[in-house]
């Protein structure tokens, strides 16, 4: 792992920036003394507290993470007195959002390449949730294709945090989950329903919920809809995304039940996954005889219960919409990936304690036609975090 520093002589060369996240830029790094080339996320040290919070938050994230093969590798962090930078593991592959994008694999023909990236995902997050730590912004910008092409690896931590964790839920709204949407709750449940719109996102090549603004946010929090199937997908495919994609995240499958589910334990698609006990079962998302899985659920349940969560669950649909959609001047484009900002109340904490928040557009991208609301033009869409 490469060494911790703060120096204003770094033993790197950064190189051209690579991309551009919600809150800072990624570099190419040459390492001085091993040749090594990795990936460098980089936040100024004098930037907003939201920045260095999100940087902070997957610092501390993924420096607490043994080894998995599916989630970027982190190499280490320094400071040169103005920038605070993480260093990855580079991974050149582009996201699965790009390869879906690409007319050669438009709609995601190949299945089996829908299913390995699958398979990758789900290990990421059931290492994870094993650990102790929801992702929070599961989607498929942040599932990169590994050097073979058939491995994907889970990226972008800024927004993740540890089960049980006192945080209104965060991430991107066309991902997230009913729950989430509606401020009650966000946990491994909540990642799984992500799963299931990314998996749609493979396939489909286009995000899992039409982008309606206000409309979206009332049809993924306060509907009983889903989103649509893909067609052409196979039978088991289409089996798992059910055992995703259930609105009482109490009936969604774990990701320890979704490793074993035919579309991705079997290299052959069969007609559909047979019915078994897990289909009944009220798993809690408790993975059995796990012992890595150090959650502790009676805390959580104690948290659910809690007055405050009870007031949220009393939101009417109308007054949760409100306060999650801000009526004003500007217009939001939700599928926009490179405008997308990050919204939190300001800093308390010194910034290892801070978490990322809900990404916000912050306008037209593309070409694209704005949608307006009946709320106005929608230009917020604000947790208080």
């Amino acid at each position: 792992m490469m060494a911790t520093t703060t120096s204003n002589s770094l033993p790197w060369i950064r190189g051209r920036v690579i991309g551009r996240g919600s809150y800072g830029s990624v570099f190419l790094a040459f390492d001085r003394a091993s040749g090594q080339i990795f990936a460098v996320k980089s936040v100024d040290l004098s930037s907003h507290s939201d920045q260095m919070d999100s940087l902070s938050n997957e610092i501390r994230i993924l420096s607490s993470l043994d080894h998995s093969p599916y989630i970027v590798e982190y190499l280490g962090h320094d400071s040169d007195g103005l920038h605070l930078n993480l260093h990855l593991e580079l991974l050149p592959g582009g996201t699965v959002t790009d390869a879906a994008a690409r007319p050669c694999l438009s709609k995601f023909s190949d299945e089996e390449t829908v299913r390995s990236h699958t398979r990758c995902l789900v290990s990421a997050l059931r290492h994870l949730h094993r650990r102790g730590i929801v992702h929070c912004d599961v989607k498929g910008r942040n599932v990169i294709v590994g050097q073979d092409p058939s491995t994907a690896k889970l990226v972008d931590f800024g927004s993740a945090m540890r089960m049980g964790s006192v945080n209104r839920p965060r991430g991107s709204p066309l991902w997230m989950a009913p729950e989430a949407i509606r401020g009650e709750y966000q946990g491994p449940e909540s990642d799984v329903w992500s799963l299931g719109c990314t998996v749609i996102e493979m396939v489909t090549g286009r995000p899992a919920w039409e982008d309606e603004g206000a409309e979206t946010l009332r049809r993924i929090g306060f509907s009983d809809e889903l989103p649509e199937s893909p067609v052409g997908m196979s039978a088991q495919g289409l089996d798992f995304l059910e055992k995703c994609l259930r609105r009482d995240r109490k009936e969604r499958w774990s990701c320890h039940q979704l490793s074993q589910h035919p579309f991705l334990a079997s290299e052959t698609v069969t007609e559909s996954s047979p019915r078994c006990v897990l289909d009944w079962v009220n798993s809690e998302f408790d993975e059995g005889l796990e012992s890595e899985d150090d959650y502790d659920r009676t805390e959580l349940k104690k948290e659910m219960e809690s007055p405050t969560v009870a007031e949220l669950r009393a939101f009417s649909t109308s007054s949760r919409v409100g306060e999650l959609c801000h009526g004003g001047g500007g217009t939001v484009y939700w599928e926009s990936e490179e405008d997308w900002m990050v919204v939190r109340q300001p800093r308390t904490a010194a910034p290892a304690t801070g978490a990322a928040g809900v990404k916000l557009n912050k306008g037209k991208a593309g070409g694209k036609e704005p949608f307006t609301s009946n709320l106005n033009q929608i230009n917020h869409l604000l947790f208080v975090l």
